[in-house]
């Protein structure tokens, strides 16, 4: 049976059905997953991952070193690494758009009788024929547009929600959110709710329907236009807290009553998103605040301590419960407090703190938070202290927002290094436009789109003497360059696990060809 997963699941892999679809009917019909390579012969004699390279070279003696090394992955995977039990997904030309998913049921075999092109075969069970990529979130749906013929889907959790989706569900995505459509079809759905039903997901959710994972300044306006063309908003702002934060989509007030007088304001309204302006250029404290954890000033000195232990805190607010602010202690007021008395009280601990708006100006803030340790932070209303910032949150997001930038930071040196030991300034020059050809004169002075355009060509591949496929190489390469343009749009948003393995996997061959630090 096949590798599984912690939960039971087993692996899952794309399958293709032909260029044009012309193996999908036989496939289907008689319990098959077909690949083609009409010239090779039978597969299980060669052994070794070289024997296969060997035999493909030999067959094919006009192909390049990568489109080799290519299909040798690709065979390799479907003669050795498939196992029974494995799921298969194969995307269908007829009728278009739609998938089939089956579960492999036996080895690989090589069938000499059979025409060209319907000989490599693996025995499938068809479980389902009819998904339709509505049905198929858009990440998973993006794995399944892959060009090979034969891949493996490994990335999102994919084997369990295809697993879902052969036992006649939907996509569960990668969690329990719901499924994604489109921001059209959201937009109107949440604007026919009525008050007591209204639309709630998560803002990792809202991102999805428009095709984003990180709210960037330009994402947040398009959203804000779309929902403000609706008459909806958010509650609490979808533009604050983390991604995995729920909002729901509620009304606007649109219009007056009929006397003049104020429309009667969405409970809760206060707190809600204002869609009509456009993102501030300048970076506010946004998503940075924690929510906050605060004692009533009834409480007594030993509570408070033992709330701050218990928590981990280094200060605590003090908060009635009709959101009267008092200040903060922290162990040093705390122990101040016993120094000037012998049975301080949670009153003689209480020490001034600092409060801001929530869309203060982040940059203002660092000397202060870095200063005093900590701030509180003002919600929407102007009135309630809902959250804090410490010195520790800070240097933590800036560390997970340094972090891809140091991993790419390293790609490009590493990358840099081989390039300026190899090529000559001429041939860096040709991989640039022509108007920019002037600037060039190091490796330095490329970017991630020039490396991509240098290294494209077999020659210039082949002088760097790196074993690894070159089909591949690029992948990774041009993967780092989007998500490295997709970090210049600054937002303090994590990125992805997709997208860190994404850096990661080039980070890997990179330190494999040249292992010096």
């Amino acid at each position: 049976m096949g590798e599984r997963y912690p939960d039971g699941e087993p692996r899952a892999w794309l399958i293709r059905g032909g260029r044009d679809g012309e193996r999908e009917p036989r496939a289907l019909q008689e319990g098959l997953a077909i690949v083609g390579w009409n010239e090779l012969g039978d597969l299980s004699a060669l052994r070794t991952w070289a024997d296969l390279t060997s035999e493909l070279q030999r067959v094919y003696p006009d192909a390049t070193r990568n489109v080799i090394g290519n299909w040798t992955g690709q065979l390799w995977k479907f003669s050795k690494e498939i196992t029974e039990g494995d799921l298969l997904v194969m995307p269908l030309r007829s009728p278009f758009g739609f998938f089939a998913v089956g579960r492999v049921t036996g080895p690989y075999e090589y069938r000499s009788a059979e025409p060209p092109g319907f000989r490599q075969i693996r025995r499938v069970k068809w479980l389902r024929s009819d998904i339709s990529g509505e049905a198929i979130r858009a990440d998973l749906r993006a794995s399944l547009g892959s060009l090979l013929t034969v891949c493996r889907l490994a990335r999102n959790d994919a084997a369990r929600r295809i697993a879902v989706l052969a036992a006649g569900g939907t996509d569960p995505g990668m969690g329990d959110e719901e499924e994604v459509t489109s921001s059209e079809k959201l937009l109107e759905d949440a604007a026919s709710r009525d008050s007591d039903n209204l639309r709630t997901l998560t803002i990792r959710s809202l991102l999805e329907h428009w095709g984003w994972e990180r709210r960037t300044s330009a994402v947040i306006d398009v959203i804000k236009a779309d929902l403000a063309a609706k008459g909806l908003t958010t509650r609490p702002p979808f533009t604050e807290g983390s991604v995995s934060d729920e909002v729901v989509l509620v009304p606007i007030a649109s219009e007056p009553g009929s006397g003049g007088e104020a429309a009667e304001e969405t409970p809760g309204e206060e707190n809600t998103e204002d869609v009509t302006e456009l993102q501030p250029m300048t970076l506010r404290l946004g998503s940075l605040p924690a929510p906050l954890v605060s004692v009533a000033s009834t409480a007594t000195l030993t509570y408070a301590k033992t709330v701050m232990l218990t928590r981990r805190f280094s200060q605590l607010a003090v908060v009635d419960d009709d959101g009267t602010f008092h200040g903060a202690v922290s162990w040093e007021s705390i122990g101040k407090a016993h120094i000037a008395s012998h049975d301080p009280t949670l009153k003689d601990a209480i020490v001034p703190a600092l409060v801001v708006d929530h869309d203060a100006l982040l940059l203002e803030q660092i000397r202060p938070i870095y200063d005093q340790g900590f701030i509180f932070v003002r919600n929407a209303d102007r009135m309630n202290v809902t959250g804090i910032i410490t010195a520790s949150d800070l240097t933590g997001q800036f560390g997970t927002l340094a972090r891809p930038f140091v991993l790419i930071e390293e790609a490009e040196n590493r990358l840099r290094r081989a390039v300026d030991k190899i090529f000559t300034v001429d041939d860096l020059k040709e991989a640039v436009p022509q108007h920019q050809r002037s600037r060039v004169h190091q490796a330095a002075d490329l970017t991630f789109g020039n490396y991509c355009h240098l290294l494209r060509d077999p020659r210039r591949w082949s002088a760097l003497g790196w074993h690894i496929d070159h089909v591949l190489f690029l992948d990774r390469l041009e993967e780092v360059r989007r998500v490295r343009n997709e970090l210049m749009h600054f937002t303090t948003d994590e990125l992805s696990g997709e997208k860190y393995d994404q850096l990661n996997a080039l980070l890997n061959l990179l330190r494999t060809v040249d292992p010096r630090p």
